[in-house]
């Protein structure tokens, strides 16, 4: 897994567009094997989206961005989060270690009738970010969103269908990550197929990690079965192994509006 920091003489760049260097560390079992600093000559956001992604990037830990930065990224489907701060080594560790915390602000201090774009901070942290570890535990603010669909069917989410499923998707969403030859898998099946059943207003979905390994790679998922919540593309929280109907239950609860 590769994620990429906006970088800054060792700072997080709190300009997302603007950074002319970024930091890109490789993840592996939960360590950072390597470093890279890439230039990027401050392209555009749509060309450095495509950059990124093109260098194996599947996730941006940034300061302020503002929204076409952020739906470049989307468009690339490329997890996010932003409104952080810092050495980039000491976010990267934070990130790891399931600590990573958000800024609040992180607005830009020019004014807005200036002719360039302006990068707020955004509270969006989609599935790359924190991955399963819940590294970028959801963020509040703006007003609740309320569910009023009603499913029915379990989604098996692919690469293909996971930018509309997930992440163009604001409601809450509970993922099982499995595979056919785990046996802890098998066991939580049933569990999960209840729990579907008992609650309409979730959107549940499951994960073949044999079949889709970018979408593991992308929540950061080491051991299966691991269940995560995911709401308005940020990770909320989740667990790994099988677990119980009413322990899944009462994680669910924690986040209905």
């Amino acid at each position: 897994m590769k994620i990429a920091i906006p970088y800054l003489n060792g700072e997080v760049n709190q300009h997302f567009g603007h950074s002319e260097q970024f930091c890109l560390y490789t993840i592996e079992n939960g360590l950072v094997a390597e470093t890279e600093i890439i230039e990027t000559a401050g392209v555009g956001h749509e060309a450095l989206a495509t950059l990124l992604k093109a260098r194996g990037v599947v996730g941006v830990i940034c300061g302020g961005i503002g929204s076409g930065a952020e739906q470049a990224l989307l468009n690339e489907g490329l997890g996010l989060c932003s409104g952080v701060s810092g050495k980039t080594s000491d976010v990267v560790a934070a990130y790891l270690a399931g600590t990573l915390v958000h800024g609040e602000g992180a607005n830009c201090d020019h004014h807005h009738d200036h002719d360039h774009d302006h990068e707020g901070g955004s509270c969006g942290c989609s599935g790359g970010c924190g991955g399963c570890g819940g590294g970028c535990g959801g963020c509040g603010g703006g007003t609740p969103y309320v569910e009023t669909r009603f499913f029915t069917e379990i989604v098996h989410l692919t690469s293909e269908n996971f930018e509309e499923e997930v992440l163009q998707d604001p409601g809450l969403i509970c993922i099982d990550f499995w595979a056919d030859w785990c046996g802890p898998c098998k066991a939580m099946a049933p569990v999960f197929e209840e729990a579907n059943a008992e609650q309409p207003k979730v959107k549940f979905c499951k994960v073949n990690v044999d079949e889709q390994p970018e979408l593991a790679q992308l929540f950061g998922i080491e051991s299966i079965p691991t269940v995560v919540l995911v709401q308005n593309r940020r990770t909320l929280t989740g667990f790994v192994g099988a677990e119980s109907k009413e322990t899944l239950n009462l994680m669910i609860a924690g986040y209905l509006a």
